[in-house]
């Protein structure tokens, strides 16, 4: 059974907001336990400090602990006053306050039966008892005398000892009222867990349904994808990872979209540019079998420039082919760059006569510069972009060569008049077969491919190529090259 990222997600919060909360109520409990044994503790010894100060306050009154005793004063009558009193400042205001101290406890009174004595909680009369300085006990039943079974506190008549309060310390195990205090928490602690659990069940249904669902989103994209459906789109309104994704997933979409119209196209310019030379070829060789044309070296030779012509753009084609493949094999020299851009320059100037056109050098080192390139692929690099220029420029024009350096890279740049490119185009002039004026022959504008060879000679020499406007109202192609190609990451 395939377990969905939902369920996972879900049950991880669950299990962490149940360790959670299993840690938290344990941890309540046991502090809870501790503490109200702490806070009992604490609790007997304040009754047993302010229970010696009112037997204090009471001997003092009576003119000491012996008249008191003579008086018939009991233990159990200083209990009940000492809890009456207590009990009188915990009562409201607007209450009218209890009998006179030296009322009979058991009567009752035109205000309602006497209050609760102190002892209802936890037996405090019974774990209390009043002792001579020496240990001999005066007042309430004997306590045992273990001394850490019990705790003392000193009763002062006009400032001297007089008696001990002693009193029976609780029993490690609360009685029935603490055990009920402490089993209703407990139930309180266990209500409360249940409810967080509800609510982490809810919020985790909430957040797998939010994280989970564009997951989903795209899982169903990226199928559709796989399967050719490259209009596929995903909604990007979110602004998380899960949102980056789904726009890279769109980019993506875009971008395989955009490869398979190049493909496409590039069949169809293939397959156009290679029927061409070969529909001339076979209609050339249909005329001599037809005796139309007759069998003669002037029609040989126009068949072999045809041939020539495919063979050519065969080349081309497996040029870069092997590009895609792999970076062109390259075998670096080194080389005056100034030599070589002056003599191809040289080279390409009779032709620029001949189409009307001025090709000249421009800013050039004064010295020679030194580099490590393939002398062949940059001289076939800068004929391309020269050939490019003549074909394009409109006579009279002219093209400019330029040259300048520094420390690690030499920059190349051809600029040629009227007319330029638009922004599209430049944008796609490195494409292979791509013209910027489709019209155009393969005798007026070649076979597409040089400029694409040009970018990859470049890449193979760690530089770029590129093109843009330039001031004289052409296109300026620039050549960045790093001096030492051969060590260039």
């Amino acid at each position: 059974m395939r377990i969905r990222l939902a369920h996972t997600q879900a049950l991880l919060l669950l299990s962490a907001v149940l360790l959670t909360v299993l840690c938290m109520g344990g941890l309540n409990a046991w502090n809870l336990r501790n503490g109200f044994s702490d806070f009992l503790a604490s609790r007997d010894v304040d009754r047993l400090e302010k229970f010696a100060a009112s037997v204090s306050l009471r001997a003092e009154a009576a003119g000491g602990l012996d008249v008191l005793a003579a008086q018939g004063v009991d233990l159990r009558l200083l209990l009940h006053e000492f809890g009456q009193a207590s009990g009188a400042m915990r009562r409201p205001p607007f209450l009218p306050p209890f009998p006179p101290p030296f009322a009979n406890p058991e009567a009752g009174s035109i205000f309602g039966p006497p209050p609760r004595p102190i002892d209802s909680i936890d037996a405090f009369k019974d774990r209390v008892a009043l002792y001579a300085p020496d240990g001999q006990p005066l007042l309430g039943t004997s306590l045992p005398s273990d001394a850490g079974a019990f705790l003392e506190w000193p009763v002062y008549v006009q400032g001297k000892q007089v008696a001990m309060v002693r009193m029976r310390k609780l029993k490690p195990v609360p009685d029935d009222v603490e055990a009920r205090f402490l089993t209703s928490q407990y139930q309180s602690i266990l209500v409360v867990s249940g409810v967080l659990l509800v609510v982490a069940l809810l919020m985790a249904r909430w957040i797998a349904g939010h994280w989970v669902r564009p997951l989903i989103e795209i899982e169903t994209a990226t199928a559709q994808i796989a399967q050719g459906a490259l209009d596929t789109r995903l909604s990007t309104r979110r602004t998380d990872e899960i949102g980056d994704a789904m726009r890279n997933v769109n980019r993506m979409t875009e971008g395989l979209q955009q490869l398979e119209t190049s493909r496409r196209r590039w069949i169809a310019d293939m397959s156009h540019e290679l029927r061409t030379p070969l529909t001339v070829l076979r209609g050339e060789l249909d005329a001599l079998v037809d005796g139309v044309i007759a069998l003669s070296p002037q029609a040989v030779l126009s068949l072999r420039e045809e041939v020539l012509q495919l063979n050519a753009l065969v080349e081309d084609l497996h040029l870069l082919a092997m590009a895609d493949l792999r970076a062109l094999p390259c075998y670096f020299e080194d080389l005056d760059a100034v030599a070589l851009v002056a003599a191809l320059v040289q080279r390409f100037s009779l032709l620029a006569d001949q189409r009307g056109l001025s090709l000249h050098l421009g800013a050039m080192p004064d010295a020679p510069l030194w580099v490590r390139w393939d002398a062949k692929r940059i001289e076939q690099l800068l004929g391309n972009v020269l050939d490019n220029s003549l074909r394009y420029t409109d006579a009279p024009g002219e093209i400019v060569v330029a040259m300048h350096h520094d420390a690690a890279q030499v920059t190349i740049r051809v600029e040629d008049t009227a007319p330029g490119l638009s922004s599209l185009d430049l944008s796609r002039i490195f494409e292979p077969l791509y013209r910027a004026d489709p019209a155009r022959s393969r005798e007026a504008g070649g076979s597409g491919l040089g400029l694409a060879i040009c970018q990859q000679i470049a890449k193979a020499h760690h530089g770029t190529l590129r093109a843009e406007p330039c001031a004289k109202g052409g296109v300026a192609f620039l050549i960045e090259l790093p001096a030492m190609a051969d060590q260039a990451v």
